[in-house]
């Protein structure tokens, strides 16, 4: 992962985006504190995402061996979802 001040990242634009094609993350900085981040596009994010759903399939089986653990039905989660927009 490379870092640029924001200056070098608004002159070097195009230099930047090849960088990222290339496959590498850049973080974008404004007076030494991390601003933003470019991160090449689909195949690492596809892989992140893939990633977290295993760990969720891992977690939900922990938490099925659970002694007393019932999942939320679709209604419940429903009702959730609507308390939390009020």
């Amino acid at each position: 992962m490379g870092t640029v001040s924001s200056f070098h990242a608004k002159t070097n634009f195009g230099a930047i985006l090849d960088r990222v094609a290339a496959g590498e993350e850049i973080v974008i900085t404004r007076h030494d504190k991390p601003i933003a981040r470019i991160v090449p596009e689909g195949r690492h994010s596809l892989e992140s995402v893939r990633e977290a759903v295993e760990g969720l399939k891992a977690l939900r089986g922990r938490m099925a061996r659970r002694k007393g653990f019932h999942p939320l039905t679709d209604a419940e989660i429903k009702s959730a979802i609507a308390e939390g927009r009020r």
